[in-house]
């Protein structure tokens, strides 16, 4: 595990704990890569209860239950898709907190609309409803997917912190 990383994972389960707070993924374009940080930490079976890698989008309207009618008009990297994303794996593993992931890691796959390094975050929580984020990230496929981890658990620390 990369230091950074590792230090934002713990940060996070110092915070689920002591709130008491559950949390779910649902990944895309990293694959399960934030899934597998934050169980790179033992003991995570007590605030980490499940994610989903939903790289098709047949797997995010089947596992995850989002609208084909979203993915067809905005397209899987996008906003609309990522809230929706978060709002049903919150629902699957009824956790405190919710986060996906789902960009273009690239090389292939960007256009001008939505280039590579185009990553949608979304993020639900008890409190504040569904938020989203967008982040356009530079790099080979690896430094994408690695900023786009960092950059969930970020958000995690910081919805739990205010």
């Amino acid at each position: 595990m990369n230091e950074e990383i590792t230090n934002q994972v713990a940060k996070l389960a110092k915070i689920l704990r002591e709130q008491g707070r559950t949390v779910s993924v649902a990944e895309s374009c990293t694959g399960g890569w934030l899934a597998k940080e934050l169980t790179d930490l033992s003991g995570s079976s007590e605030w980490f209860v499940g994610g989903v890698i939903s790289y098709s989008n047949e797997a995010k309207q089947n596992v995850l239950n989002v609208d084909a009618e979203l993915l067809d008009g905005f397209g899987a990297v996008s906003q609309p898709v990522a809230e929706a994303m978060a709002e049903n794996v919150q629902r699957i593993f009824t956790s405190s907190i919710a986060v996906s992931i789902t960009g273009i890691a690239g090389p292939s796959g960007g256009t001008t609309a939505k280039p590579v390094g185009l990553v949608w975050f979304g993020l639900k929580t008890e409190a504040k409803g569904v938020e989203s984020s967008c982040m356009t990230f530079q790099g080979n496929r690896n430094n994408v997917r690695f900023q786009a981890v960092n950059f969930a658990l970020g958000l995690m620390i910081q919805a739990l912190e205010t």
